[in-house]
C-alpha cells in the first residue's frame, strides 16, 4: 500500500473530478432507481429510511446525528415520511417525554422495492462488468467510504 505522502497532486485532482462526476451520476441514477420500483421518494428520504431500518426505533436527534444532518432538517423531513404511511412515531419506553421514529411495514416494504430496482437499474447499466471486478469495486468503495466516516468522527 503507498504511504500518503506519495499521493500526487494530479491523482487527488482525478479523484476529486471523479466525485463530483459520481454525485451527479447517482442524482441520475436515483430518478432511474425509483421510476422502476414505482416510488416517487426524494433521495434524502430515501436515506432517512434506509438509516431508520438500520438504527431500528430511535429518537429523531439519533437519526440526524447518524444522517450528519441538523437536527431541523430531519424534523421537517419526517412528517412527509409519517403522511406517506412509511414511519410512524410511539413512546421510548426509556423516557416517556420522548418519542422514537420507527420504520413501518409499508416503510420496509417500499425499501425493499427501491432496494431491487437498484440491483436491477445497476446490472442494467454495468452489463459488461465481471463479478470480480464489480467486488473489487465495492472493496474500493467500502474502503472509501470508511475512510470518510472515521474522518468525520
Amino acid at each position: 500500500m503507498a504511504s500518503r505522502t506519495a499521493i500526487k497532486p494530479r491523482a487527488v485532482e482525478d479523484v476529486s473530478v471523479q466525485l463530483v462526476a459520481l454525485v451527479r451520476g447517482l442524482r441520475e441514477m436515483h430518478v432511474a432507481i425509483v421510476d422502476a420500483g414505482g416510488h416517487h421518494v426524494e433521495a434524502s428520504a430515501l436515506g432517512l429510511l434506509a438509516r431508520l431500518d438500520e438504527l431500528g426505533a430511535t429518537r429523531l436527534s439519533t437519526l440526524a446525528a447518524g444522517m450528519c444532518l441538523d437536527l431541523s432538517t430531519v424534523s421537517r423531513q419526517v412528517p412527509a415520511l409519517e403522511r406517506e404511511g412509511w414511519v410512524d412515531r410511539t413512546r421510548d419506553p426509556q423516557d416517556h417525554r420522548a418519542q422514537l421514529l420507527q420504520l413501518t411495514d409499508a416503510g420496509r416494504d417500499m425499501l425493499e422495492t427501491i432496494r431491487r430496482s437498484r440491483a436491477e437499474v445497476l446490472t442494467r447499466l454495468l452489463p459488461d462488468w465481471s463479478e470480480p471486478e464489480l467486488r473489487d469495486f465495492a472493496d474500493q468503495l467500502t474502503r472509501f467510504n470508511r475512510d470518510v466516516t472515521r474522518a468525520r468522527a
